[in-house]
């Protein structure tokens, strides 16, 4: 099983042997007669090799061969890379590229230390009568084990390509609908009133345990119970410190960058105090109590009712954690598995009655042992299969037999594996380089298999797409799972199960391993493809075994090395593929370039300011990835030299300002996100032309575009015939001089794009009218569109034409008076069909809609902001708008929302004038979930109409002086959020308050005249936080505070005159977290175990007095 992707590797080396490379160039004479040596072995070796995959899981000394010859193999292949190198500069040199042949003519001969193409001949012979001599002394002893010849790779050949070109896979989830509710019953239950409950949930490898874990976490009740949900992926390494780490990022949703073990647990307690919780540990491996214990007291300081659930393959561990008795999960139902198996089976889902795979079928489902993730998978391989004979084959395979022996699920697994072809067995045991649990980004995947050579590529199609079809069917195989998709439905990233890491790390066996190092690296002998974690975030020196790696790829994001060294880079001279990014180096030392195997190098999220010149002799580079390189000032002036350039990613670069000469002579690139226009004799526009791009392009200064030929330069860009671009950004940065607002216009008439385009921003455009591609749209596929700061324009674009538009942002547009010229384009309801999101800001001359004064209507419309447009007075037509955003708009706009009544969400901000809320304005929209008044500073009065928003969750006020009271709020019932700030003039809280049950936040800032709180808010017995900042007028704190028994949180800053804690904070049991902040008077007297107060709060576990806790207390 180790060595099972060896055939795809002799594949290859056959056919770079048997290429026309090797035949035409006077570099290979003399050495035909070892080349045809060495191919002849490879067939042999090829037609038996199948045979001897089959036997290596019964046969040790087989696999041992595999081993033996695999080594041979590679060494072989890094051979002839070497020669290709060097044929291809030859190649180069023939065809007139004299000034880039010395240059890689140099840079090869430098890596070779000899200049004399007869001595380089004369070495390259020796070594290849070595490697041939080598391969034919492992061929010779396949006769010891009598292995058979067979075609070469029959069983596994795919019998069709499948076609989608991408899949989101829909959740199947058959048979757990009892599982669920009774273990949401178990975790909703109050029969254990411990702080913190352990439910363990225990079950064999692939038998669901995750995704019915899943269906719990995402359970509406369970939702609604627990106020904090949190997810961790545990696995076989049970470290504390990491897993607490992991807590905190589930929680705050950011990186968790504390190193100090006391420092995390005191950050995981202080940010779960008081909360009910359930934190799900998923695949937990750790029987060791003491390692336990640990974790659980990290979150003792839960609110009571919280819940740990924990899924296992082992009942040892569920005795260790379990305070529940353990919930033993068993296998499906034969009828439940044929359902999953039969979906992925049969093309419509279901086979036709009269199938004759409907038997064979329930037969192969059965033996799936009522486990989903095999009927899944084998379901994927048999829709591939449709002939009766391999049916039965499937059925009646030897693989079954090791069921019962190995205890698993491994076997069936290994059966959809031994089913794929050789280049997709590579493909999937290359992924066990990464850890498990982690999102494995699909296109850096995809491209790391291109630069180790794993993809084949038929004449007509790109390795990208290849890569991505690979990716697909093993998708589809259901050795990938649970994929997120950008807007666009494509994948972005996925895992693998467990049970699919562990095959993939089986199969890869000694070839791809990850290990963990502290300053010397150790590399495994036989690996060659290397993933490291580093302990103490230094990156490794180099090691003898390293020589043999052809990839490195650094896990960790906390690296701190300043430099990756020369011997580093020495010790990797066989790499592919170098993974370096999220660390802290400043500096690539100029050795990189002799790494002439190098395809991928990734160094995004670095410090790097600059990178060698001696990276131009990468000549096999395909990918350079800089994205995030923030420091990043400056590229290598040879830059064109690198011919075999697929990706230059220089995303989020924002120091660098110009690009090098010859960009345009990468014929092969197509991911560059990134142009900047250079002056005069820099890098200029026409370098895009013979570009073919793909995704994202943008292309940045084009003022620098601004000769007497501008419109003729601009069309050399050639964007009109950029079939793959999908989102193209149009920037200008300095417009002020008089001859770039002469010609600006020119310029961006010949930056037409393609028709297939689906995404356009427009930004400091000077001209005053829109290029005539826009103005009479064949955009038809256009889907977002942003005009900013396009001061000139009078007029836009006629956007009702543009049918796919669904995102529209126009910004800073001074010229504009109207949205629409005429309504021609949206008679019989026909414009803006798609139109879900529009956002106008800083548009001060905006008067209408239409120049006609027709009624526009947006009917698919969910989400409007108009923001900054004091002279628009109406609103279109909106059936289906949900949320909306007024700010700095005129009083007319505001009235017109009395006749909208679909809203969930508004916002109403900067109406300076506003006095008393339009009526009816609230009370036509009861369906209100959140209300936000800002900045209204005349603002006294709500007009009564609160109290009719009853689904009304959140609420917010905030700067408005003027307001003194608020109507009646009894009508509230769902509210939960009150957050009122800036509000001077208030002196009373309204009426009603006892009945907020639900209500848990308040706070009140900023108020200057408050001098008491609120009284209505001591009836507010279920309120958890209570936050008080910058109310000077605030002396005391009243007795009737005690009765707030819920209370878990609360911040008390800035209120210099408040003098004493009230008696009754002894009252505040549940109380877990006090802050005290800019109080002078208080803070003196909290001072621990001295102060006059101190008594009052000291049951307090998490106390924070001007920055530093004054006290945290473990339990």
């Amino acid at each position: 099983m180790a060595e099972a992707v060896l055939s795809a590797l002799l594949q290859v080396i056959f056919e770079k042997s048997t290429s026309e490379t090797f035949e035409t160039y006077a570099l290979l004479r003399g050495t035909e007669k070892e080349m045809r040596k060495l191919q002849g072995v490879l067939s042999t070796i090829q037609a038996v090799l199948e045979d001897a995959e089959d036997r290596q899981a019964m046969d040790k000394a087989v696999k041992n061969w595999l081993i033996k010859l695999k080594d041979v193999a590679y060494d072989a292949d890094d051979l002839l890379e070497e020669y290709m190198t060097e044929a291809s500069r030859r190649r180069l040199e023939s065809h007139d590229y004299k000034k880039l042949s010395r240059f890689i003519l140099n840079e090869v001969r430098y890596f070779f230390s000899q200049s004399n193409p007869i001595l380089f001949r004369y070495q390259m012979r020796n070594k290849l009568e070595n490697i041939a001599e080598r391969l034919d002394a492992v061929a010779d002893e396949r006769f010891k084990f009598h292995l058979g010849d067979r075609l070469a790779d029959s069983r596994s050949q795919f019998p069709q390509r499948l076609q989608s070109d991408s899949y989101l896979l829909e959740s199947e989830v058959l048979g757990r609908e009892a599982d669920q509710e009774k273990i949401v019953t178990l975790l909703l239950s109050s029969a254990d009133q411990r702080d913190v409950s352990v439910l363990p949930v225990v079950g064999m490898g692939g038998l669901g345990k995750t995704t019915l874990a899943k269906l719990v976490y995402n359970d509406e009740r369970v939702q609604e119970h627990f106020e904090c949900r949190i997810w961790v992926c545990v696995s076989e390494d049970f470290d504390v410190k990491r897993l607490m780490k992991a807590i905190i990022e589930s929680m705050t949703g950011n990186r968790c960058d504390l190193q100090e073990t006391e420092s995390i647990h005191r950050r995981v307690q202080e940010l779960i105090r008081g909360l009910r919780f359930l934190l799900v540990l998923d695949d937990v491996w750790n029987d060791d109590q003491e390692k336990w214990d640990r974790l659980k007291n990290s979150v003792r300081h839960g609110s009571v009712g919280s819940k740990i659930l924990v899924t296992t393959r082992s009942e040892k561990v569920a005795l260790v954690t379990g305070t529940f008795a353990p919930y033993h999960l068993e296998g499906l139902s034969d009828e439940d598995c044929w359902l999953l198996f039969e979906h992925r089976a049969f093309k419509s889902g279901r086979p036709e009655e009269s199938s004759s795979f409907i038997a064979i079928g329930k037969e192969i489902a059965k033996k799936c042992r009522g486990v989903p993730l095999a009927a899944k998978s084998l379901g994927s391989l048999m829709y591939l299969r449709r002939k009766r004979s391999e049916w039965l084959f499937v059925k009646d395979s030897e693989i079954w037999r090791l069921v019962e022996e190995e205890n698993g699920i491994l076997p069936v697994l290994r059966l959809s594996y031994d089913s794929l072809p050789s280049h997709l067995k590579q493909c999937f045991a290359y992924c066990s380089l990464f850890p498990k649990n982690c999102r494995i980004n699909k296109d850096k995947l995809i491209l790391l298999w291109i630069a180790e050579g794993f993809i084949q590529v038929p004449p007509g199609k790109s390795p990208e797409e290849v890569g991505n079809e690979y990716f697909n069917e093993l998708l589809w195989s259901s050795f990938f799972q649970n994929v997120t998709t950008d807007h666009d439905k494509n994948i972005m990233d996925c895992e693998m199960h467990h049970l699919l890491h562990d095959l993939a790390k089986a199969v890869a066996g000694s070839s791809c391993v990850t290990v963990e190092v502290s300053k010397r690296l150790s590399v495994p002998t036989g690996t060659r493809y290397l993933s490291v974690f580093c302990a103490d975030n230094k990156i490794p020196r180099g090691s003898r075994n390293a020589c043999k790696l052809r990839s490195f790829l650094l896990l960790s994001g906390h690296w701190k090395t300043a430099e990756v060294s020369r011997k580093l880079i020495l010790s990797l001279k066989s790499l592919r593929s170098l993974d370096i990014s999220n660390t802290g180096i400043k500096k690539i030392s100029k050795s990189i370039g002799l790494m002439i195997h190098l395809r991928y190098l990734d160094l995004s999220s670095t410090l790097i300011k600059r990178l060698p010149n001696t990276v131009c002799s990468l000549f096999n580079l395909q990918s350079l990835i800089l994205k995030h390189c923030t420091r990043l000032e400056k590229l290598p002036k040879d830059m064109r030299k690198l011919i075999n350039l697929r990706h230059l990613n220089l995303s989020d670069c924002r120091l660098l300002n110009k690009l090098p000469n010859g960009i345009g002579d990468l014929r092969s690139l197509q991911t560059l996100p990134v142009f900047i226009v250079g002056k005069e004799a820099s890098c200029s526009i026409a370098e895009l032309q013979n570009l073919d791009l793909h995704g994202e392009l943008e292309i940045r200064n084009l003022e620098n575009v601004s000769n007497s030929r501008c419109s003729k330069s601009a069309k050399r860009a050639n964007l009109k015939e950029k079939w793959n671009l999908q989102s193209l950004k149009l920037w200008w940065e300095h417009v002020d001089e008089v001859h770039v607002k002469e010609n600006v216009e020119h310029v961006i008439e010949g930056l037409q794009p393609s028709f297939e385009l689906k995404k356009l921003e427009i930004k400091n455009y000077v001209g005053s009218k829109f290029p005539g591609w826009l103005m009479n749209p064949c955009l038809t596929n256009l889907v977002e569109l942003s005009l900013i700061k396009c001061q000139r324009c009078v007029q836009l674009p006629l956007l009702q034409k543009l049918p796919a538009l669904e995102v529209l942002t126009i910004n800073e547009m001074e010229a504009t008076m109207y949205f629409c010229d005429d309504l021609q384009g949206n008679a019989g309801g026909n414009g803006f069909v798609s139109l879900k999101t529009l956002s106008i800001e800083n548009m001060s001359n905006l008067l209408g809609w239409t120049t006609n004064g027709g009624q526009l209507i947006l009917p698919s419309l969910k989400q409007l902001v108009i923001d900054g447009c004091p002279n628009l007075g109406s609103l279109p037509e909106l059936p289906s708008v949900a949320s909306m955003k007024l700010d700095d708009c005129s009083m007319d706009l505001l009235r017109m929302v009395t006749r909208i009544t679909t809203l969930s969400d508004l916002i109403i901000s900067g109406f300076s004038e506003l006095v008393q809320l339009p009526q009816g304005l609230l009370k036509s929209n009861p369906s209100l979930l959140s209300l936000e008044i800002r900045d209204c500073l005349e603002l006294r009065s709500f007009s009564g109409e609160l109290q009719t928003l009853g689904p009304l969750q959140c609420l917010t006020i905030s700067n408005c002086p003027e307001l003194e009271s608020f109507s009646e709020l009894s009508g509230l019932s769902s509210l939960e959020s009150l957050w009122i700030d800036r509000c001077d003039s208030l002196v009373s809280m309204p009426g009603g308050m006892t009945r907020l049950n639900s209500l848990r936040h308040v706070s009140f800032s900023d108020c200057e005249n408050l001098a008491a709180l609120p009284e209505a808010i001591k009836y507010l017995t279920c309120l958890q936080t209570l936050n008080i900042f910058s109310c000077p007028a605030l002396e005391t704190l009243p007795e009737w505070l005690g009765n707030l028994v819920a209370l878990r949180e609360m911040e008390l800053c800035y209120c210099e005159n408040l003098l004493r804690l009230p008696q009754s904070m002894q009252r505040l049991t549940a109380l877990q977290f006090l802050l005290i902040r800019g109080c002078p008077c208080l803070e003196m007297r909290c001072k621990k175990d001295t102060g006059a107060d101190w008594h009052k709060i000291r049951h307090i576990p998490f106390i924070k007095i001007n920055g530093p806790y004054i006290q945290a207390l473990s339990v």
